[in-house]
């Protein structure tokens, strides 16, 4: 991960690059969704052009289903040309210290899921300043916890993945544009380790990890209380 940083962004070594995808490679939490993300959202030349690095994180499953979002995004970090964008896959659980580290330098967590009870790696992305991308509708169980267009950014995964599998119309662009500018660096030189080249994300991200290191354990017997 860390020659990767630097062969994307030499200069900007404590910049949080990652676009972060942490789930198990199985159907149910969708994988597949996140490399369709990446690719509406422009694919190589995307990040390319913001200095992202995409990362995948999460134990192998179903191993055909996990070859294929493997293969799948590997393709999309390569051009026609055999060009390479930098680009970690980490086919495991991860432990506290290494979640800590990927998440100290992930700009967006993308947690692809359609539906989720809870997904707990919201919130602990979430605690290190890193908010996710989650499918709308109150369906991903942590959203209530960090808030729905507060503490992360709801989208219309599901009409992504239609649309993307039927080929039909393009009515998600204004969707995808919105993603692009809040992913999309303001000052690229800057050296900040927070979310400062970004606009809206840092706010974002600034809620996130509020709700996310309030609900302790006295905040937890409270809401039993209450």
């Amino acid at each position: 991960a860390k020659r990767a940083i630097e062969k994307a962004s030499p200069t900007c070594c404590k910049q949080r690059l990652f676009l972060t995808c942490m789930v198990r490679l199985s159907p149910e939490k969708s994988p597949h969704l996140f490399v369709t993300l990446l690719q509406k959202l422009g694919g190589m030349d995307f990040l390319k052009r913001n200095s992202l690095i995409p990362i995948i994180c999460g134990a192998r499953s179903v191993e055909d289903y996990a070859k294929r979002v493997v293969d799948d995004f590997q393709s999309m970090c390569t051009s026609v040309e055999g060009e390479a964008w930098p680009y970690v896959i980490i086919d495991r659980h991860l432990g506290p210290k290494e979640l800590a580290a990927v998440f100290s330098r992930t700009a967006v967590n993308v947690h692809p899921c359609l539906y989720d009870a809870y997904g707990m790696t919201l919130v602990e992305s979430a605690a290190f300043g890193a908010p996710s991308i989650v499918s709308s509708g109150g369906r991903v169980g942590a959203v209530s916890l960090l808030g729905e267009g507060k503490g992360c950014i709801a989208v219309d995964l599901e009409k992504i993945m239609l649309e993307a599998s039927d080929g039909s119309g393009n009515s998600e662009a204004p969707m995808i544009d919105s993603i692009q500018a809040l992913l999309m660096p303001v000052d690229t030189s800057h050296e900040a380790e927070s979310l400062g080249n970004y606009t809206t994300l840092r706010q974002i991200a600034k809620e996130a990890r509020s709700q996310a290191l309030g609900w302790d354990e006295m905040a937890c017997c409270q809401g039993f209380i209450d």
